[in-house]
């Protein structure tokens, strides 16, 4: 049985539809008895993926005899080893497939096609690019906007969220500004920038401290894609180590299902960071008196989260 099917060409499209070409696909019959004028042709090109998420190729093929036609479907399974490739070294294989070759379809045919690279479950591939001084404005903005926007989403009901600011300015400038800190905007296949991170890499400890995703691309693996991208840069590495807060469930499910860490610590009013400043209480009960209730939430803001609100740390050693 076949779950979903993507349709490459067919013979009887109309100019103007997606699976129209301006080619035959016809090509001389030569099999049995030769009479001139005879021919052979693909009335379709397609790929199945089936119920138990395996891939083939299908061609339908059929000719002339003179007398009368001929003809039959091609069904060949792709190899799944085949899906580790890159996508180009994926196509330069799959067009070798159920005779797809012998009726003039190339490599460039299939990756003029939007969307087979997703049906086929590849990932746009992502560049990173250090992070430029005049660009550094933008990329602050567009994680602010990318961390405000997932912690709104998971907090619909709270009151008052547009008055937090889950990264200030200073968090992200002191992440930026670390030893060995190391900044990098992600850009997709044509150009656009659609996410980046900052990291500290030393020697063999590495920390993830922020990465983003831009808003209105989100949940399309860019994320994963940025990550693994990080890793191929740093094979030195030997243990990543990061933080989210303890609400932040998108998070928590993208590093742990998705990149493969692990929660080691929580840190909380009963458990906090060591490696974190902290405010004497009886500082901060006096420092909160005569306070507005605004002026406290702008204190809030400043300090982000603090630890006693809950977070998560993340680490993940590498094989």
């Amino acid at each position: 049985m076949h779950k979903e099917k993507f349709m490459i060409y067919r013979r009887d499209a109309k100019k103007g539809e997606a699976t129209y070409s301006p080619k035959s696909h016809s090509v001389p019959h030569f099999v049995g008895h030769y009479v001139e004028g005879m021919e052979e042709w693909a009335s379709w090109y397609c790929f199945n993926k089936k119920e138990d998420g395996s891939y083939e190729a299908e061609l339908d093929e059929a000719w002339n005899e003179g007398s009368h036609y001929g003809g039959g479907t091609i069904d060949v399974d792709i190899p799944k080893e085949w899906f580790a490739l890159s996508y180009d070294d994926f196509l330069e294989r799959v067009i070798t497939l159920a005779a797809a070759t012998h009726y003039g379809f190339t490599v460039d045919d299939l990756k003029e096609r939007k969307g087979l690279k997703q049906f086929f479950g590849f990932k746009d591939s992502i560049k990173l690019i250090r992070l430029s001084e005049e660009h550094t404005i933008a990329f602050k903005e567009e994680m602010q906007e990318s961390f405000q926007h997932g912690f709104e989403a998971y907090n619909k009901d709270a009151e008052e969220t547009n008055q937090w600011q889950v990264l200030p300015d200073k968090d992200f400038y002191q992440s930026l500004e670390a030893e060995c800190a190391e900044a990098y905007e992600a850009f997709s296949e044509d150009g656009q920038r659609v996410g980046g991170a900052i990291i500290t890499a030393n020697g063999t400890m590495g920390e993830l401290a922020f990465l983003y995703v831009k808003v209105g691309v989100q949940s399309k693996g860019i994320g994963q894609s940025i990550w693994k991208a990080i890793e191929t840069m740093h094979p030195e590495i030997e243990v990543w180590e990061t933080c989210t807060p303890y609400f932040d469930r998108r998070n928590i499910h993208f590093y742990i299902n998705r990149c493969g860490f692990h929660a080691v610590e929580f840190f909380n009013e009963h458990h906090p960071d060591p490696n974190m400043p902290r405010q004497p209480n009886e500082q901060r009960e006096q420092s909160d008196v005569n306070i507005s209730s605004a002026e406290s939430r702008e204190r809030k803001s400043e300090a982000q989260f603090d630890q006693e609100d809950g977070l998560f740390k993340f680490e993940k050693r590498m094989k």
